[in-house]
């Protein structure tokens, strides 16, 4: 039997949301994962965020899709991915389980990284061109580490997350809009002053999540550009950086034998002691402990052949 081509009213998912960042405090991003979701229809008649939808079934689902201009029947395959632009409607009937990440973008988030990133846009909102079932490796990656951290509760802390979100939108911009890139009016390169500002606000604010946006503003320049720069200057990303002064910091500390793991962890703003011992076992490749064992082993050492 042919199915009706009315649309019906507002249709959200039912059932099979099994996580979602929505207390993380993402602010621009909205990210959630559905899995086995029955089959259904589904559809908002005007999108209030740019959606990026991956789809994650194991096996290949027939689905019916429909957008602005766009009315296709098709087989999604892992990996597949949709984009709908904030005001679009989006429609999507499935005729078996489904799996999928749900990416919500915030519009004015996107023409802010727009302007900051040196973007010639026609003065309004930035328009993502709609896409069904399309192949890039390089969004599906970036999606995937986004899950990482919701997997693992934004173990990765706020400038890391703020990092990957101006990865995402960059990509979108430069992929899936009309803005062109302008010739840059900022330098190539960071002065030592901004480099020495970001790191000093870093070691003043060990004990707490920064943002990206935070050290933009003390470097005067985009979110964009400084994580750019930053690497380019330092080696290593903002986050990288920001992990590495804590965990030195947490050397000095525990070779102090002043505090416990627990409360190192805490004064230096990891989430729990688990998130500090990753970190600390990746960077030095030693746990916390093994490090402790090790340094008062050398001490011992010492001691004994000035004896």
């Amino acid at each position: 039997m042919k199915k009706s081509s009315v649309l019906p009213e507002n249709k959200p998912i039912q059932n099979g949301r099994l996580l979602s960042s929505d207390n993380l405090g993402w602010d621009q991003i909205s990210l959630s994962k559905w899995q086995g979701v029955a089959p259904q229809e589904a559809f908002e008649s005007s999108l209030s965020k740019h959606l990026i939808v991956i789809h994650t079934t194991p096996g290949p689902v027939k689905v019916f899709e429909r957008g602005d201009g766009l009315n296709e029947e098709g087989i999604a395959r892992p990996g597949d991915i949709n984009l709908f632009s904030a005001g679009e409607m989006s429609y999507c009937r499935w005729e078996a389980d489904l799996s999928f990440l749900r990416l919500e973008l915030d519009p004015a988030f996107v023409k802010q990284v727009a302007q900051q990133s040196d973007f010639m846009t026609s003065g309004g909102n930035i328009v993502l061109n709609h896409k069904l079932r399309i192949n890039d490796p390089k969004l599906f990656h970036l999606s995937q580490w986004l899950l990482d951290e919701l997997q693992s509760d934004g173990a990765g802390g706020k400038l890391y997350i703020d990092s990957l979100i101006n990865l995402l939108t960059v990509h979108l911009l430069q992929s899936y809009t009309s803005a062109s890139k302008k010739k840059p009016a900022v330098p190539s390169k960071l002065t030592e002053q901004q480099v020495s500002r970001a790191i000093e606000y870093m070691h003043a604010n060990i004990e707490r999540e920064i943002s990206l946006e935070e050290l933009a503003a003390v470097t005067n320049m985009s979110q964009s550009y400084l994580s750019r720069l930053f690497k380019q200057a330092t080696g290593l990303s903002p986050h990288q950086y920001f992990i590495n002064i804590r965990i030195d910091k947490a050397k000095s500390l525990i070779q102090s034998r002043n505090f416990t793991m627990a409360e190192i962890s805490a004064a230096l703003g990891f989430t729990d002691q688990s998130h500090m011992n990753r970190h600390f076992k990746r960077i030095t490749g030693l746990s916390p402990r093994e490090f402790l064992l090790t340094r008062s082993s050398l001490i011992h050492g010492s001691e004994l052949n000035e004896q």
